[in-house]
């Protein structure tokens, strides 16, 4: 049995969206999806709000169906520590209805939120369900927040916080291919910051080949998502009407 490939870009924003493209254009090409990590706020002074750039290519990557993710309200407001990894369930609460507010406001309105470094609160994960998301995703796994079951798969990181030095880089290679000769669900991650370094995108899309070949199947974090009831209602309304035909 094969399991899943799962690959995401972080921290994109002006300084970072051409990277970025260029990895996109070559996973599409090897027919890869990839999801879209995104942020009203990064680094303090940058804010989707006042980028109109990169806000119409979100946009446009969101209406060719990229799966964009909510990674957070402002990845920098607490230094090197990730937002979302000490949050009480109050404070959480705050930051996640900034967030949601504001990106609202621009037109993006999510199903799934991934914490800045996937790390992720106890305190953040019992206020989710109150939003209007139907996963969450850490560090070690998916948490499917309209059944409360738990997919267990380790995130695989360059950057984002987890380094992205050569003897990193290798490690995760190695442990992407044998999570999927393993059969299990296989995370890659990457932060735009790391993606201008062309040895950092050459041995993603390594890590990223040598899981495939693996067994890895690609799909985007939506695999997961379990149908609402409309949706399911609607399935079986379609199923009978074929069978009837």
């Amino acid at each position: 049995m094969h399991g899943h490939l799962l690959v995401s870009i972080s921290s994109i924003f002006d300084d970072t969206r051409k990277s970025a493209v260029r990895l996109l254009e070559q996973l599409d090409k090897e027919g890869v999806p990839v999801s879209l990590l995104v942020a009203p706020h990064i680094d303090g002074n940058w804010h989707l709000a006042k980028d109109p750039t990169t806000k119409q290519w979100l946009q446009e990557q969101q209406v060719t169906g990229r799966l964009l993710i909510l990674n957070g309200f402002d990845q920098a407001v607490q230094g090197r520590r990730a937002e979302f990894a000490n949050l009480d369930a109050h404070e959480a609460n705050l930051r996640l209805k900034g967030a949601t507010r504001q990106m609202s406001k621009l037109g993006f309105d999510f199903d799934i939120f991934a914490p800045p470094r996937w790390r992720m609160s106890p305190g953040t994960l019992e206020v989710l369900p109150y939003f209007d998301f139907s996963l969450a995703v850490s560090s070690t796994g998916i948490h499917d927040l309209r059944t409360e079951n738990f997919h267990q798969s380790r995130n695989l990181s360059y950057g984002e916080g987890f380094g992205a030095a050569k003897w990193w880089r290798r490690s995760i290679i190695s442990a992407a291919e044998r999570g999927a000769n393993r059969g299990n669900t296989v995370r890659l991650s990457v932060s735009g910051r790391n993606l201008a370094e062309k040895k950092v995108q050459h041995d993603f899309m390594r890590a990223i080949g040598k899981a495939m070949k693996a067994g890895a199947t690609p799909a985007s974090y939506s695999v997961f998502m379990e149908p609402s009831k409309k949706e399911k209602k609607k399935a079986d309304k379609k199923k009978a009407k074929s069978e009837t035909a």
